[in-house]
């Protein structure tokens, strides 16, 4: 019997990593392999629950209501939680927090990169061959690309049905609900900013740009000046 549990537990951790891993593809432009229970948190302390996912066009945040997808207007969102995941509302952008300090986040902006991925017809987003037929094509779902369906339960059955779509991730700072490139060029060229004394400061602190933990005491050093 504990054999056979540990099994079932065997099974159940490779099926979450495995569901984790699993990427976008043209069919599916999200972040997440399934919409997710969350919440949106807006200014005034209003909240509103339901199944979200963020789209890969521009950040966009999608929900699931009566089988249809639909988009939510960013006006007025201060922060979504999906799942365990913070997304924080910055100039109209939903981006995932690593990391947090008084003075600002750390971000992660995930987008898709249509460029790498050509239909048959020259348009952006996949092969038709690879596409599930019966399914119009909207260019401008949502202004961020398109859907092939925003029939949820078509979308999941098809979502393996065309390539892999490739992903640019870029890691920023949030100070003054600004986004600054997390890389010295671009720390350096706030205003206030002592290039020789943060070239010493990076050097003393180890600062590694990749790392959240590390460009949380770069926010706290620019914010602190």
């Amino acid at each position: 019997m504990k054999k056979l549990l540990t099994l079932c537990l065997a099974m159940l951790l490779a099926s979450a990593a495995f569901a984790q891993d699993e990427l976008p593809t043209v069919n599916w432009p999200y972040i997440y392999p399934d919409f997710v229970e969350g919440e949106i948190t807006q200014i005034g302390g209003k909240s509103g629950k339901a199944v979200y996912n963020i789209h890969l066009g521009q950040g966009a945040l999608h929900f699931v209501k009566d089988g249809l997808i639909s988009e939510v207007s960013t006006t007025g969102i201060i922060y979504v939680t999906i799942g365990e995941d913070v997304f924080r509302n910055v100039g109209g952008k939903l981006l995932k927090v690593l990391a947090q300090t008084e003075g600002g986040f750390v971000v992660e902006e995930k987008l898709a990169d249509y460029s790498a991925v050509v239909r048959d017809d020259g348009a952006y987003g996949g092969s038709l061959s690879n596409a599930a037929k019966g399914f119009s094509y909207d260019e401008n779902y949502g202004n961020y690309g398109y859907l092939v369906t925003n029939n949820y339960e078509d979308l999941l059955s098809i979502k393996n049905k065309s390539e892999e779509l490739p992903l640019n991730v870029n890691i920023y700072l949030v100070i003054d609900n600004n986004l600054v490139q997390a890389n010295k060029k671009s720390v350096s060229a706030l205003e206030g900013v002592d290039k020789k004394a943060f070239s010493e400061f990076l050097k003393a602190n180890s600062i590694k740009w990749k790392d959240p933990q590390a460009l949380v005491k770069v926010i706290d050093y620019i914010t602190a000046k």
